[in-house]
């Protein structure tokens, strides 16, 4: 690691992350910059997308820019991280917060500071999807079907964080949901079937701590991919445990797969979420690729 400071540094913070727990950190985070004696900025994000904004704006004078929040958050400043070729850093305070799970979990917040603005920069992978004519990139994964209502059905509970907000929405979700017949075309190879869902992953986890894709590397050039046929209720509960440890794989109905171009078309129109976040329409056709090497992140 450099020391810290030695980078001029641009935190990107969204204060209502973590159903406000990010409001509530900022005092630490400007008391612990200010003690390692790190030449920073703050700004907070006022609306969707400005995060993405503030990290272009002025680029030109900072080394890293820091997002600070939910895996939403990470979404908006990478895209923008991207487009002024900056280095980024995360320090986790959303209610999930998946994607650093691949950079690896730390301890203290001092820690997750030290490693965003003093760790060594690598190039990862970022994914795009184009779906009802719009394009967007993802970080961490994308969920089609039971894992998008999940994440739908997470955004109206407020008491509970990380694997106990999404398990009480998995068990309201499971009540109401049914699977469609999808065709999913990986690399050239077709597979037709009625499916649960489809959980495509650059990184390992998702809904809070679901390791869906267990084995996804940030950096290998593929997207991994888990799909679930048709289940019922009681044989999603008894799995669950599995995907939790990232075994799941065992089960009849899960399918594990890679690949750098992955195509969905769905009988309905079906529920998608990237990065946690859920674009307001469902769809029936998603396109998903891989960009290699596209982003760089401080690890």
């Amino acid at each position: 690691m450099r020391p810290v400071g030695e980078r001029v540094v641009k935190f990107i913070v969204n204060p209502v992350s973590g159903n406000g727990r990010t409001r509530r950190l900022l005092p630490h985070l400007i008391r612990l910059a200010k003690r390692l004696g790190i030449e920073f900025d703050l700004q907070l994000t006022q609306a969707p997308e400005h995060a993405t904004e503030l990290a272009c704006n002025d680029s030109g004078e900072f080394d890293v820019v820091v997002a600070v929040g939910g895996d939403g958050t990470v979404n908006e400043v990478a895209a923008g991280a991207i487009r002024s070729q900056k280095a980024m850093g995360v320090v986790p305070a959303g209610t999930g917060n998946d994607f650093v799970r691949s950079l690896g979990r730390l301890k203290h917040l001092h820690d997750y500071v030290h490693r965003a603005v003093a760790g060594r920069a690598k190039m990862i992978d970022v994914g795009s999807i184009q779906v009802n004519g719009k394009d967007m990139l993802f970080v961490n994964g994308v969920g089609v079907g039971f894992d998008a209502e999940v994440a739908r059905e997470s955004m109206s509970v407020t008491k509970l964080r990380g694997l106990a907000r999404y398990f009480y929405a998995v068990i309201k979700t499971l009540s109401k949901y049914n699977a469609s017949e999808m065709q999913i075309e990986m690399d050239g190879e077709i597979i037709s079937q009625k499916t649960f869902l489809v959980a495509i992953g650059n990184g390992i986890s998702a809904g809070g701590g679901f390791l869906l894709t267990p084995n996804a590397a940030l950096d290998d050039g593929f997207l991994d991919t888990c799909m679930v046929s048709d289940v019922s209720f009681s044989r999603v509960l008894q799995v669950i445990p599995s995907v939790l440890r990232g075994t799941h794989a065992k089960h009849k109905e899960v399918s594990m797969n890679r690949a750098k171009r992955i195509q969905i078309e769905s009988e309905i129109p079906v529920a998608l979420h990237r990065d946690g976040e859920i674009p307001p329409d469902k769809a029936t056709r998603i396109e998903i690729e891989v960009r290699p090497k596209t982003l760089k992140i401080m690890s």
